[in-house]
């Protein structure tokens, strides 16, 4: 009987112990547990060994996120790291659990460990974003981390125009880059000062942090008339011929739009143009704006032709066609738009000669650098609708069939180079044309629309701050 009651004994002992397996799983090797945790952006970077052995499948880990959510994460030997995320502020001794997986998918017993974390990019943003003054409104710089996740939105404090009370008025809402951004927003009410809200979110909604930025100066600008400035560049890049109206004196006769060209054609003379061009070889010279005296820059606003809806001869200058005018086909090489920017840089200094100074010691004030090639200007470009027989515009717009009415209705094409504001001030602002818009126009890759580097504006208005009454 003893005998029996011994044997029973010994097998519900076993029974338990298989059971106690069961429950706590099985047993994990010490070198598969070499684990350790980077903090991160917004969590930690958990960093783990599984050797060749393949019997251990996977590693499994549990957390809460900052918002008290249970999270499983899981990773296998296909890769050595694992990303707990879900957190904003910056934390420490956070409590994960980590079990192992076999073939089968079965736990391993748990075990405990503690990591840290780093202000997620919705928190970190902060750190070093900064809200600036700018023209009729203001901008928003930031950097954030490499790593990224988040959107952040912008408002100023206006007046409801439901309500007419004072309200948050959204202006925008962005995801966060990766490096940070530069965010610029006109504003459409009039404000002597600005109050900006910035709020963060992360991607599944829950509002992270929220900033108010008050005090900002709302900023005006003020256009100078050409007799309050002068305007120079290299002499042997000006082009004064009066038959064909091509002169410095039509970038600021106050005649936007192609309006002198308008003109000229419905008096039947085509190819007087009533405009500005410089070249050959105009891409890299400075164009020089004096102000007498130093002043804060606001902004250059160069206008071109409207859509007019007549062509520009070609013929290849190596081969002149005795019925061609053949200065215009070399001023425009067909191609109106070919001689508009695509990239220009706007600099300021105080520098005794602007003309010669190192660009390292200027203050560089705006910068336009657009893929000059065929397509992104049928898409994208500022100019697109100017004045190209072959561009986007549809024939029946050409102002050459409508009337006056119409065309002083029409909005001018202009490419606005708002200044960086710092509140410096400048005795001189010049610009440098680095290339123009249509080139590459057949797919070629040898052939250059604007080979001879020729520029125009139609009409160049120079923009200041507005001085305190």
């Amino acid at each position: 009987m003893k005998q029996k009651i011994l044997f029973f004994l010994l097998v519900l002992v076993a029974f338990v112990a298989c059971k106690d397996d069961d429950d706590n799983g099985f047993d994990v090797p010490v070198e598969f547990r070499k684990i350790s945790f980077d903090p991160v952006p917004g969590g930690a970077l958990m960093r783990y060994r599984l050797p060749a052995d393949l019997s251990i499948f996977g590693v499994r880990a549990r957390y809460k996120d900052a918002y008290g959510r249970e999270l499983v994460k899981e990773g296998t030997y296909l890769t050595d790291t694992l990303l707990l995320s879900g957190f904003a502020e910056a934390r420490t001794g956070e409590l994960v659990q980590l079990t192992f997986l076999d073939n089968n998918l079965k736990e391993s017993a748990p075990i405990e460990m503690t990591f840290d974390t780093q202000d997620a990019a919705t928190v970190a943003l902060f750190d070093n974003l900064t809200v600036n003054p700018f023209w009729g409104g203001f901008n928003v710089t930031y950097t954030s981390p490499n790593i990224v996740e988040g959107t952040v939105h912008i408002f100023y404090v206006g007046t409801n125009p439901t309500t007419k009370e004072e309200d948050n008025i959204l202006v925008g809402s962005f995801p966060i880059l990766e490096g940070g951004d530069t965010l610029n927003f006109e504003l459409k009410q009039a404000l002597d000062e600005l109050k900006v809200v910035v709020r963060t979110d992360d991607f599944e909604g829950n509002q992270v942090k929220m900033k108010i930025y008050e005090g900002i100066d709302a900023l005006a600008m003020e256009m100078l008339s050409p007799d309050q400035f002068a305007f120079s560049y290299p002499s042997d890049l000006k082009i004064e011929d009066e038959p064909h109206e091509i002169g410095v004196k039509y970038l600021f006769d106050g005649k936007k739009k192609g309006a002198n060209y308008r003109k000229n054609y419905q008096k039947g003379e085509r190819y007087k143009f009533g405009t500005w061009v410089a070249g050959p070889n105009a891409f890299g010279e400075r164009f020089v704006i004096d102000f007498g005296t130093p002043k804060v820059p606001a902004m250059l606003r160069g206008d071109v032709f409207l859509y007019h809806g007549y062509t520009y001869p070609y013929a290849n200058p190596d081969w002149p066609d005795p019925n061609k005018d053949m200065f215009v086909c070399t001023l425009w090489n067909a191609v109106y738009t070919s001689r508009c920017p695509a990239k220009i840089k706007v600099y300021g200094t105080n520098a005794v000669d602007p003309k010669i100074v190192s660009l390292n010691e200027c203050t560089l004030l705006y910068v336009l650098d657009d893929d000059p090639g065929w397509s992104n200007f049928w898409s994208n470009a500022w100019c697109r609708f100017a004045d190209y027989e072959y561009g986007p515009v549809e024939r029946q717009a050409a102002f050459k069939n409508k009337d006056d009415k119409d065309f002083e209705a029409a909005d001018p094409i202009c490419l606005e180079m708002k200044c960086n504001y710092s509140g410096e001030a400048f005795r001189y602002v010049f610009f440098i044309v680095e290339d123009t818009y249509c080139s590459n126009r057949w797919g070629n890759p040898i052939y250059e629309e604007n080979h001879l580097e020729y520029i125009t504006f139609d009409e160049l208005e120079v923009f200041v701050k507005m001085e305190n009454e």
